[in-house]
């Protein structure tokens, strides 16, 4: 009997996507990719991405699994990855 072993790696690099503000949730899906814009400047969202938790500014680009690209302005909010999901909040102040 073979032992279980970790995948080393994975043949599903989607991520699920859920964008909400205080009232409503503006997207909820899969997606391919995510890009947006911190303090440091733009960075990328892929599929097994590490944690992290960043705030996020100016806008969010949402590369979905059909190719499409949808792009949602912001002011401010609180990007979460943890497992190939990423939540965002927004309307956050600081």
């Amino acid at each position: 009997m073979e032992p279980n072993r970790p995948n080393q790696q994975s043949t599903n690099n989607q991520l699920q996507l859920t964008v909400r503000d205080r009232t409503t949730t503006l997207f909820n899906g899969e997606i391919k990719n995510l890009s947006s814009v911190n303090e440091k400047g733009k960075f990328d969202i892929l599929g097994e991405h590490a944690n992290f938790i960043s705030i996020v500014k100016e806008k969010l680009i949402v590369r979905l699994l059909d190719g499409k690209q949808q792009e949602i302005p912001i002011d401010q909010g609180v990007l979460k990855v943890r497992e190939n999901k990423i939540v965002i909040f927004l309307g956050i102040k600081t």
